[in-house]
């Protein structure tokens, strides 16, 4: 039963509403992206996927690309990352920092470290090659986000020519459709192809398989000193170790021929064609090998595509939309009216400097949640750096799952974009994290629990990445990735209620991170325990004799990390009714946990010292996770600390990367302030040249709106983007609702439907002139609810079923 306590405010009036009421739902905007040409890169390509597959779309007219990958192929497999001399050294650096010696302790850090992690592949191309097509006109490219469907229409030879992808979640394949209004016009050859090791052959008329193999190691793309030829190591033969890996490429036309080869299917005269793609690889869980002991990625493959097969064209789409549609639709939002709206996408956002477009902000905030859905499903593995879109062998970063907050920013609007299932991949992600990372605290460090560092793969790797010293201190040296991915675990309980996985999933988890940092923490004797050597991830201090240094004592981030650990876990406890003893244990630690520093111009301080950072625009801001993402400063609960880490953002005046905008967004509109959280994410929302090869100051989206990091892709800024409209609309993450506590005044009318706060409520809003009209709060879970608005102190409503 859905029960529902329902608010209304009509000219300042408040009353309340208890029973059941229907759902409000607001006037249906469609949502899409489109275009005037077919991409010319990967970066105006559009994505789709289906949880586990992914492809990205270029629309051409002569020739079509579908850029295919699966979230399962990455290089290597599991291996040994641990380092057993890190304890060694561990007293070592300890003693280095106590001595305020901060260049020696980095030094002695770098003996610490382990192996750079393995790298995610592209699977390979469908290429079709058209034939008797002319120059095309009345041209659009376009991906509707309500339907998650990716369409191509032109004119040719007198006839209109429509082409549709899409990638079904019930079906697990990709689906191409090719018609035309003039019968028998389709004639084309297509062909799979892929970067890496690959052999391909004839199955059936109509239908070709390639087969193929993955390196057994890839170093870094940013070993720049290392060239591809020896970067990228296959094993010998193709019964080492490596993922292997199948694409099923079936073609179904209406009347017309088809002929297939070992390399390619041409078909000629159809009145209308359908693709079936499907592929998977020999992937056998975190802890196998692929190559020696993986699944059969062709049974895995040819089982999807059989499934597939007995569906027409129209009943697979159904199926898709069947899945897709509710998932999408849980949640809409109308900022206002578009001056721009008759144009392409691109050209709005190009526009964007000098005028502000609602209906693509809107957009921009739809579509992280269509890549969540696109790409993070149950018992899948979590989206990572580029998503699930990769077409590079050595991508940016390797497109791994950076932890020190990387991973953790796609997720931020899972649970309050209505879209809770589409976390459990990551927080499943994080459960295999925890096993792998007792091993790592036991033989790195010598503690009990589980730690993670700052890089992983799909293998979880768990030891500290660096290539054995070469990695900066500031992120190899961080072990505290199991608090920040702990509060994800707690998050989804506070949001869904679901006592159960509290008990036999998170619980176990956060407790075992607790374990290590009670380990790892140090005490003063002087009442206060200290977490050393510790850093504020990827960021540099300058201390006070002029010199640098990355490793100290107690960064604000350990310090906001471990005590919301600390209080989560008491709160679970308590909840629970379980570990009296460990229960204990943590309310006398949390109590020597230090206060945060204030600098002398009253700013939250990101040292232990009021030290300044080398680069004063650095994009990671770690010292604001207790006001965001965290719970712990609020401008209702504590004014003090909120005001202090709002001189703290004001000093951070720009940000050195894209996706630091609408972070920096997102801590500003947890203080309330709507204007510089617009300020700071308008930033983001600026058009970066597809082609561009600059790693200076382009900063902004890519015509496909993917997030620019220099010349490369890091899709984590599309996932924070979204968290950004939501937290002006609606926090929760207080103990109480919060409506409108931070809306620009470039947004002075609209609504929203659909936004979940902690404890099981779903929020529809109405504002006009800036003030909120109406809003209806359904309790899902049957809670009581506390609201604040505005200045007006909290307002209790007793739930009365």
């Amino acid at each position: 039963m859905r029960f529902t306590a329902m608010v209304i405010f009509l000219s300042g009036h408040l009353s309340l509403l208890a029973g059941a009421v229907k759902d409000d739902p607001a006037p249906w905007k469609p949502c899409y992206l489109w275009y005037r040409y077919p991409a010319n890169n990967w970066n105006e390509a559009l994505p789709v996927g289906n949880g586990r597959m992914g492809a990205m779309v270029f629309g051409g007219v002569r020739s079509e690309r579908l850029q295919l990958n699966e979230q399962t192929l990455w290089s290597g497999g599991p291996r040994n990352w641990n380092n057993s001399k890190a304890k060694d050294y561990l007293p070592l650096v300890r003693d280095a920092i106590f001595r305020e010696k901060y260049k020696q302790a980095d030094s002695l850090t770098k003996f610490m470290q382990g192996p750079y992690t393995e790298s995610y592949l592209p699977m390979g191309d469908v290429i079709i090659n058209y034939d008797n097509l002319s120059d095309s006109s009345a041209y659009a490219r376009t991906l509707s986000l309500d339907s998650a469907l990716s369409g191509v229409q032109f004119s040719s030879n007198g006839a209109r020519y429509m082409r549709s992808v899409f990638a079904s979640y019930p079906d697990k394949v990709i689906v191409f459709r090719n018609t035309c209004t003039k019968k028998g016009s389709i004639s084309f050859t297509a062909r799979l192809s892929s970067p890496l090791r690959y052999n391909s052959q004839r199955i059936a008329e109509g239908h070709i398989r390639l087969k193929g193999k993955c390196p057994s190691h890839i170093e870094p793309r940013y070993l720049l000193s290392i060239p591809d030829s020896k970067a990228i190591q296959y094993a010998k033969d193709d019964a080492g170790e490596g993922m292997n890996f199948d694409i099923d490429l079936l073609v179904r036309i209406k009347s017309g021929k088809i002929y297939s080869d070992s390399a390619s299917i041409t078909v000629e005269n159809a009145d209308e064609c359908t693709f079936i793609i499907s592929g998977a690889t020999s992937y056998n869980g975190y802890d196998q090998s692929p190559g020696l002991s993986g699944t059969d990625p062709v049974a895995k493959a040819q089982g999807y595509l059989q499934g597939a097969e007995k569906y027409s064209y129209d009943q697979l789409l159904q199926r898709h939309l069947s899945d897709y549609h509710p998932l999408f639709s849980r949640f809409s939002i109308d900022l206002g009216e578009s001056p721009d709206k008759n144009l392409s996408t691109d050209e709005r956002l190009k526009r964007m400097n000098s005028v502000t477009d609602p209906e693509l902000v809107s957009t921009i905030a739809q579509y992280g949640r269509y890549l969540l859905i696109a790409g993070s499903r149950p018992g899948g593995q979590p989206l990572n750096l580029k998503g699930i879109w990769n077409d590079r062998v050595r991508p940016e970063y390797s497109s791994n799952f950076c932890i020190d907050h990387d991973a953790q920013m796609f997720y931020y609007a899972a649970e309050t974009g209505n879209l809770s299932e589409t976390h459990m991949p990551f927080l499943d992600f994080i459960e295999g994290l925890a096993h792998n990372g007792r091993k790592t605290a036991a033989i790195n460090y010598g503690m009990r629990g589980w730690c993670a560092h700052h890089n992983t793969d799909i293998w979880r790797q768990t030891g500290a990445a660096g290539n054995w010293g070469d990695g900066n201190p500031h992120w190899a040296t961080w072990n505290m990735s199991g608090p920040w991915l702990c509060a994800h675990l707690f998050d989804h309980y506070l949001f869904t209620g679901d006592k159960s996985y509290l008990r036999k999933t998170a619980w176990p988890v956060m407790k075992g991170a607790a374990e290590f940092c009670r380990d790892w923490l140090i005490d003063n004797d002087k009442g206060s325990l200290m977490s050393v050597p510790s850093v504020s991830p990827e960021n540099t201090f300058i201390t006070e004799r002029g010199d640098t240094g990355q490793v100290s004592i107690n960064s604000t981030c350990d310090v906001a990390l471990i005590k919301e650990l600390y209080k989560n876990c008491i709160l679970a406890m308590e909840i629970l009714h379980i570990d009296s003893t460990f229960l204990l244990a943590l309310k006398k630690d949390i109590q020597k946990l230090p206060a945060y520093g204030i600098g002398s111009g009253g700013q939250l301080l990101e040292w232990s010292k009021e030290w300044n950072p080398v680069d004063p625009s650095h994009r990671h801001l770690s010292h604001m996770y207790p006001l965001f993402p965290g719970s712990e400063i609020s401008p209702v609960t504590t004014p003090e600390l909120s005001a202090a880490a709002k001189k703290a953002l004001s000093k951070r005046e720009k940000t050195n990367c894209t996706w630091g905008f609408p972070l920096k967004a997102a801590c500003w509109a947890r203080t309330g302030e709507g204007d510089s959280a617009w300020l700071s994410w308008r930033e983001q929302l600026r058009y970066v040249d597809s082609r561009s090869a600059s790693s200076v100051n382009n900063y902004g989206l890519y015509p496909n709106l993917f997030n620019s990091d220099g010349p490369d892709v890091i899709m984590n800024g599309n996932g924070c983007a979204t968290a950004v409209i939501v937290e002006m609309l609606v926090q929760s993450q207080a103990g109480f609702i919060q409506l409108l506590p931070a809306l620009p005044q470039v947004f002075g009318k609209g609504s929203c439907r659909g936004i979940v706060a902690r404890n099981g409520f779903v929020v529809n809003l109405d504002w006009e002139d800036h003030r909120l009209k109406k809003a209806s709060i359904h309790s899902v879970l049957g809670n009581d609810c506390a609201i604040v608005t505005g200045k007006k102190p909290v307002v209790w409503y007793k739930h009365k079923p």
